[in-house]
């Protein structure tokens, strides 16, 4: 258990109930009962989506499903909101595949039970089929090669692309994702020691497109985005979901700076447990600002699949997939 978050059987009571079996809030102060604590993460998930105008009662929402717990507990919620909500259209879980031995499957299954213990429409994506090779094939295919990137950044290429076509491909208006806020301020994080600034500005949350680029892609919601991965895990855990735990293998071994900008969120977080929020609003913020400085360039279309390829003829997808055919 994190040490921000700790389960008293203490003489404690509920901030909002006479329950006696609370867990500390360490950024907030509060106490809550895990019945209370339940309802709060639902609270925070249902007021972040209209807050941020993420869906309307019309659209067609594609839940980006892993198996995972981050994944299962945006959807469930999104399941709840739904039946709230009138004459608003049927769910359907995307999964994608990347073909990761015994990892994958596993994580598949808990997800396609889920679906059908819900009754919710799935469909499973398959890096295979899509571009004729497992994540592990490419794995071998370029470890030994000078230029390697790790698994995560090939795995990053493929993943986007497939979840945005197969949103589209299952008709879908919103792609609804699993990231919570401790993803969204380890990403700002590792794009500010980068200084990705472009990239930051491109996450504008109410950014207005072209017709000529947004066409290509379905808008994406992240509803997750005030809960830190702790409180998801708590919740999931409550709920009794049955979530597939472990890491993706690769996540754990490649020496990635990712999980090296955790640990020090983690350490932070030690001495400032409010450090994910302050990190999250300096992202809201500054994506903000930079999306009314930077001036909106001209793009090139890939010549394979007519996306936006920036200045380059092929786009990064396509190029990937050109690299593993030569």
């Amino acid at each position: 258990m994190s040490n921000d978050y700790n389960l008293y059987l203490e003489k404690r009571k509920c901030n909002y109930c006479s329950n006696s079996i609370v867990i500390h809030r360490r950024y907030s102060g509060e106490q809550l009962c895990p019945h209370c604590f339940e309802k709060s993460i639902e609270k925070i998930i249902y007021k972040t989506i209209s807050k941020y105008k993420m869906i309307k009662s019309q659209d067609r929402v594609i839940v980006a499903l892993s198996g995972g717990k981050d994944s299962i507990t945006l959807l469930y919620n999104l399941m709840k909101i739904q039946k709230k909500s009138y004459h608003s259209e049927k769910l359907t879980a995307l999964i994608i595949d990347e073909g990761i031995e015994d990892y994958r499957q596993k994580s598949i299954k808990r997800a396609t039970n889920f679906c059908k213990k819900f009754d919710i429409e799935y469909k499973i994506v398959t890096f295979k089929e899509k571009i004729g090779k497992t994540l592990d094939e490419i794995i071998n295919i370029k470890k030994n090669s000078p230029e390697y990137k790790y698994a995560c950044n090939y795995c990053a290429i493929i993943r986007r692309r497939l979840l945005n076509d197969g949103a589209k491909e299952l008709g879908g208006t919103i792609l609804a994702m699993g990231h919570n806020l401790t993803d969204i301020a380890e990403t700002f994080l590792m794009n500010i020691l980068h200084k990705r600034l472009n990239l930051i500005s491109n996450q504008y949350f109410f950014k207005q497109e072209k017709q000529d680029i947004s066409q290509f892609f379905i808008k994406k919601v992240l509803p997750l985005i005030k809960i830190p991965e702790e409180e998801i895990f708590l919740y999931a855990n409550i709920k009794k979901f049955n979530y597939y735990a472990p890491h993706c293998p690769y996540r754990e071994k490649d020496p990635i700076l990712r999980k090296r900008v955790l640990g020090f969120i983690q350490e932070c977080k030690k001495y400032s447990p409010e450090i994910e929020y302050n990190l999250l609003n300096c992202f809201l913020d500054l994506s903000e600002i930079l999306y009314n400085h930077y001036e909106r360039k001209s793009h090139n279309f890939c010549q394979k699949c007519g996306y936006p390829s920036g200045i380059s003829k092929l786009c990064t997808f396509c190029n990937f997939v050109k690299e593993l055919a030569d």
